[in-house]
């Protein structure tokens, strides 16, 4: 058994140097073509090659930092832009695809969450990769691992009013839904599809309830005027949604028309 001591590295002075005598470090086949490269953003920290010919741009931080995509994309975009000239330059050094696609690495001990949430919707070959720098007795050393900057959530998807209706399987409810929206609609009541299956029901501008089909049922939560929700009501029948619609619905449209008794 050995002590194994976690430290944090400079970037100029440790960081920097190390992976540039061992870009392996970050990615098998990798290899530097020049560093500290002045472009019109500042100094690119590493500009690489990979095992393929596709060159890397590679920004490098010792802290989480809000700024470390941004700053890598300006110099990405840089190196786009400037690709066949770097080929060129280079061409007697390092073999450069031209026609393929510029690479951005991002290298730090950690990311931030804005940093790992906006990566997920860049459209272009970026690398994440954290680093552990570590030292036994008086030697360092240190281990990089990309980590997954996973995929853009799907837009959540919000049924029609018609599909939401579908969603009940007794026919008389089903007909019975449909019309208690159609008699909501004609008390000037403005029905939105909502997400899951529930609509959300306004009368002057004011949310006041949501309504939604179960498969033998339709349940409805309405806000009283005194500001508390009556929780879902369930609703089978015309005497059901009459009595809801007495009890709760009218005594709510009265209270936002003035017409509720002191």
């Amino acid at each position: 058994m050995f002590k194994v001591k976690c430290v944090s590295l400079t970037e100029r002075e440790e960081l920097e140097p190390s992976l540039i005598a061992d870009p392996d470090l970050i990615e098998p086949g990798l290899k530097v073509i020049t560093h500290q490269l002045m472009t019109d953003s500042g100094p690119l920290d590493i500009l690489a090659v990979d095992f393929d010919s596709a060159l890397v741009v590679i920004e490098l931080k010792t802290t989480p930092d809000d700024g470390h995509l941004d700053q890598g994309l300006r110099y990405y975009d840089w190196c786009r832009q400037n690709v066949s000239w770097i080929s060129l330059v280079y061409s007697d050094k390092f073999e450069i695809g031209p026609g393929l696609p510029v690479r951005l690495m991002l290298v730090a001990p950690s990311f931030t969450d804005l940093v790992k949430r906006i990566a997920k919707y860049i459209d272009c070959e970026l690398d994440l990769v954290e680093y552990r720098a570590f030292e036994v007795g008086r030697r360092r050393g240190m281990i990089c691992t990309e980590i997954d900057r996973g995929q853009p959530p799907k837009p959540l998807e919000i049924p029609t009013i018609q599909k939401t209706i579908e969603y009940c399987q007794d026919p008389a409810v089903k007909e019975l839904f449909r019309t208690v929206l159609e008699e909501l609609r004609s008390q000037k009541i403005v029905a939105k599809p909502n997400k899951g299956q529930w609509i959300s029901c306004w009368y002057r501008e004011k949310r006041f309830m949501y309504i939604g089909p179960g498969k033998s049922f339709f349940a409805a939560d309405v806000l009283t005027p005194e500001g508390a929700w009556t929780g879902n009501k369930r609703v089978s029948s015309r005497p059901d949604w009459d009595a809801l619609h007495r009890g709760y619905i009218q005594s709510y449209i009265d209270h936002l028309d003035g017409k509720s008794e002191s």
